[in-house]
């Protein structure tokens, strides 16, 4: 049975004085003192199981994670646009499916985030904290509720791509591995061998394309890593169907299996 450790994320990617550099300020981060154990003692190994039918399962039965919130409305309120708890999203979503041993749709995972003593601790009660904390501001408490509702809901249905996309491509014999602690540390949402694999929607705001944005990449995080890991970007055209859940196409998937699978 196939499983990815952080010791297989520190063993891959911690190798340069800059990745050294930055596992150590995390590691010693107060903030993330209640995380790190957690995060390193994570081991992937359900989503290696899942089978491209069981991810889109999931993707027509999940509840519509955005729920009625208007994009207007959900980037209105700039605490929370760039808001997150100390856990990275992207651990609440690999230690939720690992935990709950399934692919969640948005009610189970908000079920488990607002329920689960893990899961009131990674995300629920972080962010009812902050919603009462911006609401006390004199910002409407729905208004709020509505900006942390896109929050976390575009968070979500960025993993859920990031699953399906993994699932695809090793089930056409890419053995792509993943690690929270290399996402979150590294930006790195995908490896196989020396290619990291990033997945993005187009969006000025974060990066695309060649452009800058305010999401550090990994070709910079990783700069200094020696040998030098090739980098390949899966992006998105920006979704137009709202209530879907927003997925590479078969194009998407063939070319980067093409690229991924070469020399």
């Amino acid at each position: 049975m196939a499983r990815t450790t952080s010791d297989d994320v520190l063993q891959r990617f911690c190798v340069s004085p800059r990745t050294q550099e930055i596992y150590a300020n995390w590691e010693r981060d107060p903030r993330r003192a209640d995380v790190a154990p957690i995060v390193m003692k994570h081991q992937t190994k359900l989503v290696y199981e899942l089978t491209t039918a069981e991810v889109e399962a999931v993707c027509r039965r999940t509840e519509h994670a955005l729920g009625q919130v208007k994009r207007s409305d959900g980037e209105k309120v700039a605490a929370i646009v760039d808001w997150h708890p100390d856990f990275a999203f992207t651990h609440m979503f690999h230690v939720c499916m690992e935990q709950m041993q399934c692919l969640p749709a948005y009610q189970d995972f908000r079920a488990y985030a607002y329920s689960h003593p893990l899961g009131l601790k990674m995300l629920g009660d972080p962010a009812k904290a902050k919603v009462w904390e911006v609401a006390d501001r004199g910002i409407s408490e729905q208004l709020v509720r509505d900006a942390m509702r896109w929050r976390v809901g575009n968070a979500y249905y960025s993993f859920l791509r990031e699953v399906y996309t993994v699932v695809q491509l090793r089930s056409m014999g890419i053995d792509l591995r993943v690690h929270p602690l290399a996402d979150a540390l590294f930006r790195v949402d995908a490896w196989v061998d020396d290619k990291v694999v990033s997945l993005r929607v187009g969006n000025k705001k974060f990066r695309q394309g060649d452009a800058a944005g305010r999401k550090m990449p990994p070709e910079r995080l990783l700069t200094d890593v020696l040998p030098p890991f090739e980098f390949d970007t899966i992006e998105l055209s920006p979704a137009t169907k709202f209530g879907a859940v927003h997925l590479p196409s078969s194009e998407h998937i063939a070319g980067a299996a093409a690229r991924l699978s070469g020399p």
